[in-house]
């Protein structure tokens, strides 16, 4: 029997798989040495789902020095977790920062439950940044019959 994905999810992976195409595959940061904390300008969170929250955060070492980190494609890990210890990791992904993104990273997280806290950081090399996001209450369904324009 077929395993059905959602829409979203099959979304995300055409998406994923696409943005792969056109990735400098050959080019991505195997080793990475800064020389300073490449998260300067922190991490948030943002755009609430009833089961999610995107992730984002831009690599800038010296934010006066952007060409810095030059034409190379970084991996960024990250993890969500229930505890700021990150001992009860609830989802984990790697996301690609690429330069002509000016090394930004934006990561869609779901399967969360909603209306709790969530702790997430991004890791990159031995460096780690890290926060705290609250998921929002599931929004109650509206019915397309009852809307109506005024």
């Amino acid at each position: 029997m077929p395993r059905l994905i959602s829409r979203r999810r099959f979304v995300q992976r055409a998406a994923a798989a696409s943005a792969l195409a056109v990735l400098p595959i050959g080019r991505l940061a195997a080793q990475v040495r800064f020389s300073s904390y490449p998260f300067k300008l922190g991490v948030s969170s943002g755009d609430p789902a009833p089961d999610g929250f995107v992730l984002w955060t831009r690599l800038l070492p010296e934010p006066h020095e952007p060409e810095e980190l030059g034409k190379v494609t970084f991996e960024v890990d990250w993890d969500v977790a229930e505890d700021a210890g990150f001992s009860r990791i609830v989802s984990t992904g790697r996301a690609f920062a690429p330069a002509y993104l000016a090394h930004s990273v934006h990561a869609e997280v779901d399967g969360l439950a909603p209306g709790r806290e969530y702790f997430y950081r991004f890791r990159l090399g031995p460096m780690r940044a890290r926060s705290v996001a609250r998921s929002p209450p599931r929004p109650r369904a509206i019915r397309p019959d009852r809307c109506a324009w005024r």
